[in-house]
């Protein structure tokens, strides 16, 4: 009977384990996604130093869910999306706004594969 209950306790630890980890990347990206939409937005109404400013805050916040992120999730596609926020803001600086762009659509793809790779879909799990 200790054997039963030790078995179930351990598969419940590890689904909430999983849960946890989910919600998290979910968090995550739902967060950086409005983030990144906000500086979308505000491409063509602020000037390049504005610009610059909100990026970096962006990039800042993003330095503080990578370390999160890095339990749960493979370290090459947050490494690309570190380097990828690191970027923004010389871009945003330089006038560079078709760059700027292409990164921020780059940065909203990889959340959504780093979320999609995570979440317990019947192909990741095969």
């Amino acid at each position: 009977m200790k054997r039963v209950f030790l078995a179930v306790t351990i598969l419940l630890l590890i689904i909430i384990l999983c849960v946890v980890s989910v919600s998290t990347v979910s968090l995550y990206r739902h967060d950086f996604t409005s983030r990144i939409q906000k500086l979308e937005e505000s491409i063509y109404s602020q000037n390049f130093e504005e610009l610059a400013q909100h990026a970096a805050s962006v990039s800042r916040a993003w330095e503080h869910a990578e370390h999160v992120l890095i339990r749960f999730v493979r370290h090459i596609e947050l490494d690309e999306i570190t380097a990828a926020m690191t970027r923004l803001e010389k871009l945003a600086k330089y006038g560079d706004l078709a760059e700027f762009s292409a990164e921020l659509n780059r940065i909203k793809t990889l959340l959504n594969h780093i979320y999609d790779s995570e979440f317990p879909h019947l192909r990741n799990l095969l």
